[in-house]
């Protein structure tokens, strides 16, 4: 499902990314939420039947909309692709994979690449690294999720009996992570799959507006983690105070970069090769290119893990 709100320059490359999965058998719920660009034009305008667009008159905020999305969609896995994101080509068919793997797991998750304001990699956030990928049990204690919401993909059963909080117009999506977590084993795939606008989320409002909403999130668990719900909640208000004051230094940049570690040579071809494939999709479907140097540059990248994979022993 894709949650749209005033995204009409990335929708290109986000609906680009999903055209150019490896597998086609998926239904996008879109529901643009209130926007007033025209984002809803980019995605009804490709006349892809698999695409349910759906447009609110004002904007409700994103747990409204994700819960919208949610009751009208109708496949056996949930994921999330968010408008001013894109995925890698390859990702719906490794996540289905696992599932139909590993039956213990609800919901798996992967890394992020973590995009710099040119679109570049720039980073890595997900606890990619860690062989993780083996099914874990469900948390015992209140804590945030250990893997991002948006590289993951959920069992539909599952995803329906949680829900997401319509009242929260952000941090909808830890809050119903926590939920499922709490009550069914989960998995981390040790590869990105997903890449990230994480500089675009990050601003002071966005922030503190987060804060405010993560505790309403962990106060719906007090009767439960009475002890642990305090504990989060004194956690969120000491970093909602760390962010004032970075952003009060000017140091806004140190917020994003603390988030990510720097990627590897192997997970920098990958998305070369990602970026390069959506890339053509893009120009493809949207006639959108890119500039010279950087399309020369990602073609190198994917030609050169073309070969490495190709010279790799099965």
């Amino acid at each position: 499902m894709m949650v749209c709100y005033n995204a009409a320059p990335t929708l290109p490359w986000a609906l680009g990314s999903l055209l150019a999965q490896t597998s086609d058998d998926w239904e996008c719920i879109f529901v643009d939420d209130g926007s007033t660009d025209g984002s809803s034009a980019i995605a009804t305008g490709l006349g892809d039947t698999r695409i349910r667009a759906f447009r609110f008159a004002t904007n409700r905020g994103r747990g409204a909309a994700r819960q919208f999305a949610l009751e009208r969609a109708q496949g056996e896995y949930l994921c999330m692709l968010d408008a001013d994101d894109w995925m890698y080509p390859w990702r719906c068919k490794t996540e289905q994979d696992f599932l139909e793997a590993e039956p213990e797991a609800a919901i798996v998750s992967a890394g992020m690449a973590i995009l710099d304001g040119a679109g570049d990699l720039t980073g890595v956030r997900g606890n990619v690294g860690d062989d993780n990928s083996r099914v874990l049990p469900p948390i015992t204690r209140l804590r945030t999720p250990p893997f991002p919401f948006a590289a993951s993909m959920i069992r539909m059963r599952v995803a329906k009996l949680c829900k997401f909080d319509p009242k929260l117009p952000i941090v909808e999506d830890m809050d119903f992570l926590m939920r499922i977590i709490l009550n069914h084993g989960y998995a981390i795939l040790n590869r990105n799959l997903y890449a990230y606008n994480e500089y675009s989320a990050v601003t002071l409002q966005k922030l503190m507006d987060g804060s405010h909403f993560a505790r309403q999130s962990f106060q719906k668990h007090r009767a439960k983690f009475p002890l642990q719900c305090r504990a989060n909640n004194l956690k969120v208000f000491a970093k909602s105070v760390v962010h004032r004051g970075a952003f009060s230094l000017n140091c806004s940049d140190w917020l994003v970069r603390r988030r990510f570690r720097p990627p590897t040579s192997e997970e920098f071809k990958e998305f070369q090769w990602a970026h390069g494939t959506v890339a053509s999709k893009v120009e493809e479907i949207f006639g959108i290119s890119e500039p010279v140097e950087r399309k020369l540059h990602s073609s190198v990248g994917a030609l050169s893990y073309t070969k490495e994979r190709e010279n790799a022993p099965a």
